[in-house]
């Protein structure tokens, strides 16, 4: 060690060799032409060469970028997750939004990546330490024809990246596709979207909805119900067709209606939520920082509103929308001294909602936000739905990829349970009651060769998109509004996107507001198939299937009927 620390030159090119570890592997999985890979290469090198050979201590330079080293790490952990993918404005915003149990229960299965990071990332540090203790410079010759050298890499780069293109024949731009570039760009859109955030109260202080109820039959008590999946996979549902029986008390409720055919319009959270909940266009996403959720449609005309979750509370959108309910609570409490909340099943929900339509006589609506399969799943249901074994999950892997669906599909069998024990305990109410359910996003457990695990990345999945949603009537409401049920069957045979609940929704209570769009409720007859498009990182509104989707991923969906 104390050889290579006094040879600064080999550490140079040490410290440069480290750094490019991440634009490695990008340049050999990125869907870009050989010009394309060029720039991927070239860019970095000549910015980390420029960097290095600014000072003439190179461990004292490194350890001023240190919150570069931190990037890479972040990406690499992010590489084994998604494959391909880089760091995107969601993964930002997701680890601001995230708590520290979530944190622990992922980086607890991710030790192969946190290993690779450490043994990348320490030594580095290491040696930086020692030679800016021993003051082992570079000479100023050196120093100069690196700096030269780094200027013919950035504008070869530069040049190249003019004649360089996507395959899905999209132009290359830096920002957003050469690391590091484009993650410190999403950092700085993920600032940005942090600090509008902050605001929102101010800036959606004065909107309405000038909603008013259509409906003159007022004698009947009615109830509307809006369940809030997490990480819910359509393909995992036997609903759906899956060859395992995931969905046993669902399948002999009466009344239900399955819709074989949903695409959630992002694979975040954060995003996904706020869509569920709002009326907002995703060709218009931002002007979500100037309107209200659903809950104040229904505040307008008088119902009484009930917002019952079992999320951390974070700070976003969905915090905001559920919290303008008359009456709120939430289960999964956070200790504010340690971050880490407690666990909580999902039907603990059931007794708080049927409390307060007891304790709430008029006509209710009630947001049921659960926590559904959301990663760690064995923690997600309780010992006696532990029906497909093993489902012990030591480490994220693809050898432990039984394990993985085994225990996804029992979060599935549990979520059957709820949703089937939240019925029982409407029907018993004798109200008028509808239920939608629907996930914000699916999930990838491994499924192909490409490994990817979880949610959230740039690139989605057909795992990703395709969502269950479903709705349940009781029978007054089914006998009352004949014309919506027939509607219903009718369009859940056609492809549908998660833009559909808020107007249906609304639609099902017979409330008008000019921000009501029927052609988007799916239960009224004006209903329309519309091309489906996804909100991407950069919040612009793009058709799905452009999303550079994989061939397996297009495979998925033409097998799955799903061509729209």
């Amino acid at each position: 060690m104390k050889t290579i620390t006094k040879n600064p030159i080999v550490l140079f090119w040490y410290y440069i060799l480290v750094n490019m570890a991440p634009s490695f592997y990008f340049a050999m999985t990125q869907p870009v032409d050989g010009l394309g890979k060029l720039t991927i290469l070239f860019f970095p090198l000549g910015l980390y060469m420029l960097i290095f050979s600014v000072l003439k201590n190179t461990g004292f330079s490194l350890l001023l970028t240190f919150p570069l080293l931190f990037l890479h790490a972040f990406q690499i952990v992010l590489f084994y997750l998604y494959g391909e993918d880089g760091i995107a404005v969601d993964m930002f915003l997701n680890v601001a939004s995230t708590n520290t149990s979530e944190i622990n229960e992922l980086l607890s299965s991710l030790l192969p990546s946190i290993a690779l990071v450490l043994v990348l990332y320490v030594p580095v540090l290491v040696f930086a330490i020692r030679q800016w203790i021993q003051k082992s410079y570079l000479s100023n010759i050196f120093r100069r024809k690196t700096q030269l050298s780094a200027t013919l890499f950035l504008v070869l780069a530069l040049l190249l990246s003019a004649f360089s293109t996507l395959k899905n024949n999209d132009p290359l731009i830096f920002k957003n596709d050469i690391y590091p570039i484009n993650a410190i760009n999403n950092l700085v859109l993920a600032i940005r979207k942090i600090d509008k955030i902050k605001h929102y109260r101010e800036t959606s202080n004065l909107f309405k909805f000038d909603a008013k109820r259509e409906s003159s039959d007022l004698s009947k008590r009615q109830i509307y119900v809006l369940v809030v999946g997490e990480t819910g996979r359509a393909d995992n549902w036997s609903l759906y067709g899956y060859h395992r029986e995931t969905n046993p008390c669902l399948k002999r409720q009466r009344n239900l209606i399955v819709f074989k055919d949903a695409l959630t319009q992002s694979n975040t959270t954060h995003k996904s939520v706020s869509i569920l909940l709002s009326d907002v266009k995703i060709t218009d996403y931002n002007s979500i920082y100037k309107r209200k959720g659903i809950v104040e449609a229904f505040n307008e005309t008088g119902f009484t509103t009930i917002s019952l979750s079992n999320q951390a509370e974070n700070g976003s959108f969905i915090e905001y929308f559920t919290k303008s309910a008359k009456v709120y609570k939430t289960l999964r409490t956070t200790n504010k001294k340690t971050g880490v909340t407690q666990n909580h099943y999902d039907e603990e929900l059931i007794p708080l909602m049927q409390k307060q339509i007891q304790e709430n006589k008029g006509d209710l609506f009630i947001l049921l936000h659960t926590y559904g399969s959301h990663f760690k799943y064995m923690d997600r249901y309780p010992e006696q739905f532990r029906k497909y074994m093993p489902d012990h999950i030591s480490n994220v892997s693809r050898s432990e990829q039984d394990r993985l669906v085994n225990a996804y599909d029992n979060t599935i069998l549990y979520t059957d349970h709820f949703l089937s024990s939240t019925i029982d305990a409407l029907n018993k109410t004798s109200a008028k009651v509808a239920l939608l359910y629907t996930s914000d996003h699916g999930e990838d457990l491994m499924d192909d060769n490409r490994n990817k695990f979880l949610h959230a990345s740039p690139t989605p999945t057909y795992y990703q998109l395709r969502i269950p949603f479903i709705m349940w009537f009781s029978d007054s409401y089914v006998a009352d509004h004949k014309n919506a049920i027939q509607a219903a069957r009718i369009n859940s045979k056609k492809p549908i996107s998660s833009n559909a609940v808020f107007h249906t929704m609304l639609n099902a209570a017979q409330l008008y507001s000019p921000y009501l769009d029927t052609t988007l409720s799916l239960i009224h007859k004006d209903f329309k198939i519309a091309p489906r498009l996804y909100l991407n990182d950069h919040d612009i509104a793009v058709p799905y299937r452009k999303m550079n989707l994989k061939q397996m991923d297009i495979e998925m969906l033409e097998k799955n009927g799903i061509k729209n």
